[in-house]
């Protein structure tokens, strides 16, 4: 699944159908699964499941809860509650793609609230770059109008850059364009 919609954005931007999948390392990409468990919680205003912040990789597909809600995204100034529709799956676009999209896609901010009376489960794969390749804005989404908005880095600096700033929202990419 993670390969076809990576073709797809491909194309959308303009860019040969395996362009983004190349740049990620071909079929030599990093995943990852994982489990999250969201206990009940009597007091859901005073803790988050999930802080607010934007997924470091390159996509991530979320298998939710379909009778717990949990996942928010933000919107402006709002946090909207994501209501899954049934037996699909929840894409998140991440920040590599965002970075080699020359922000043309940008990574969503979202975070997980817990619930008062129930547990809540989900599943969420990590589709990554392979960790040690340059990861920077593809040379055709770079004009004179659309510099390149940020410098090459591999997925490994910058997960180390997130984790020694700590979460931070969206922020972290953000932070990370290029002076123009």
């Amino acid at each position: 699944m993670c390969g076809v919609l990576m073709k797809v954005l491909s194309l959308n931007l303009g860019l040969g159908e395996e362009y983004l999948q190349h740049a990620f390392g071909g079929d030599n990409i990093g995943a990852c699964l994982r489990v999250n468990f969201y206990p009940k919680c009597p007091q859901p205003d005073l803790t988050l499941g999930l802080s607010p912040h934007s997924d470091p990789g390159g996509m991530t597909i979320l298998l939710p809860d379909q009778h717990v809600l949990g996942l928010q995204v933000r919107k402006l100034d709002n946090w909207i509650t994501v209501k899954p529709a049934p037996h699909a799956f929840i894409v998140n676009i991440g920040d590599q793609i965002q970075v080699v999209s020359n922000a043309s896609y940008k990574s969503v901010e979202h975070r997980v609230v817990v619930n008062s009376t129930e547990e809540r489960l989900s599943l969420a794969f990590f589709y990554n770059p392979k960790s040690d390749l340059l990861i920077e804005p593809a040379k055709k989404l770079v004009t004179a109008e659309k510099p390149a908005l940020y410098s090459p880095m591999t997925f490994d600096e910058y997960r180390l850059f997130i984790r020694l700033r700590g979460p931070r929202g969206k922020s972290q990419v953000d932070s990370l364009r290029s002076p123009r």
